[in-house]
């Protein structure tokens, strides 16, 4: 039966990602058609900085959230992570509107970050309590939504339609689901209690730091030659190489399903004979599907890109495509595995992984940068990509 029941979630994870997947780009669509590769960049850098903030606030939100919903209990941590959301996301928000051209973005990123933090305890504490197509609900909520309030505003106010207006509909998208996710928190776990126990901050800190340590690495480990583009090449270098990127982890839109429900599966049964043969199994799977992503990729011609996103600027996105492509395989294939270390509490191996792709991501983006602006960029990346990838590989294998 768990084994059905695996397959069935990897099953309905995959379907509601593609969707997801959909949704996403018709949201960058709607993003480059109005606003070209300029206004993709300016979307790019918010998501990156919202991206930033929610690895902090995801100290208390995330994966130790889904680690201790069965020990310590949903109004515990449902006190100490909004707590945090609320604090970090004031902080970050201001360190980051320091930047030059920041500043008048600084509330908007405080309240979608905000509202991205409690989405996102949510979504753990399903997780952790192995509902999955609760989970499931709230992912394809969000961009479905913000999609929808792009589109109403679009054609409410055709003419005064702008930028702000991706923002706002951030906003909105993430209070629905909000609203959403505290209606079935409640029929779950009850009414939650504000209680703060100094235990349970101290060991979900303990837990939740070196987890999001080893995501911030891994944050600009992918993230960092984005950084320095926008400042080497311009915003619109960021907006093509940014579209590129986005397409390409597209692509491991079935690992990062299939490494979500290996996740919540190897929580509940810990560390075996079967989950790690689940585990090199389901690995193999992902690399198969992408590898198959790419191929079809490689085959389009590069003014299909040109015609989509209307620009004869995206005509390059195949190339950043194919560039990055060793480094999206190696990704795809070491996800499951990367996961099952996490569910097992062994971080100090993600840690590590990151850790030496972010070194590569330093220097090779300061020496090709530089002199090959995108194209150096996307083989900085995936040269990260492969360096942290086989490092999880040969340690997964090592014990098999």
């Amino acid at each position: 039966m768990p084994t059905i029941n695996l397959k069935k979630n990897i099953f309905e994870t995959v379907i509601v990602r593609g969707s997801i997947l959909i949704l996403n780009f018709a949201v960058i669509w709607l993003v480059t058609r109005f606003w070209g590769a300029e206004g993709n960049g300016i979307r790019a850098l918010f998501v990156a900085d919202l991206g930033i903030i929610s690895i902090f606030c995801n100290i208390f939100t995330s994966s130790s959230v889904s680690f201790y919903i069965k020990k310590v209990g949903q109004s515990r941590l449902s006190t100490q992570a909004y707590l945090w959301v609320f604090i970090m996301s004031g902080i970050i928000a201001f360190i980051l509107s320091l930047r030059e051209g920041g500043a008048h973005l600084t509330l908007l990123l405080f309240i979608v970050s905000v509202l991205l933090g409690f989405v996102t305890f949510h979504s753990s504490l399903f997780i952790g309590s192995q509902k999955i197509p609760h989970y499931n609900l709230l992912t394809f909520l969000q961009p479905f939504l913000l999609l929808l309030f792009m589109l109403m505003i679009y054609y409410l106010f055709d003419d005064k339609f702008s930028i702000n207006a991706y923002f706002y509909s951030q906003i909105f998208s993430y209070l629905f689901v909000f609203i959403i996710a505290k209606i079935i928190t409640y029929k779950m776990f009850g009414l939650s209690r504000f209680e703060i126990n100094k235990q349970a901050i101290k060991n979900s800190f303990n837990f939740g730091w070196q987890t999001e340590l080893c995501n911030l690495i891994t944050f600009f480990n992918y993230r960092f030659s984005m950084y320095t583009l926008s400042v080497l090449s311009g915003i619109e270098s960021v907006g093509i190489f940014a579209l590129g990127i986005a397409i390409s982890e597209a692509i491991w839109i079935f690992s990062k399903s299939i490494s979500l429900v290996q996740y919540a599966n190897v929580l509940q049964k810990g560390d075996s004979l079967e989950t790690r043969k689940e585990t090199a199994k389901v690995s193999y799977i992902s690399l198969l599907a992408s590898v198959i992503c790419i191929a079809i990729i490689a085959l389009l011609p590069a003014s299909f890109f040109s015609w989509v996103f209307k620009g004869e600027e995206f005509s390059y996105i195949k190339t950043v495509i194919l560039l990055m492509s060793p480094g999206i395989l190696a990704v795809a294939f070491s996800n499951v595995p990367g996961h099952f270390f996490s569910a097992l509490g062994k971080l100090k191996i993600l840690i590590f992984k990151s850790a030496a792709g972010l070194l590569v991501t330093i220097v090779l983006s300061l020496l090709l940068i530089p002199k090959m602006g995108i194209s150096g960029a996307c083989i900085v990346n995936s040269s990260a990509y492969l360096v942290s990838s086989l490092i999880v590989i040969i340690l997964f294998f090592r014990k098999q």
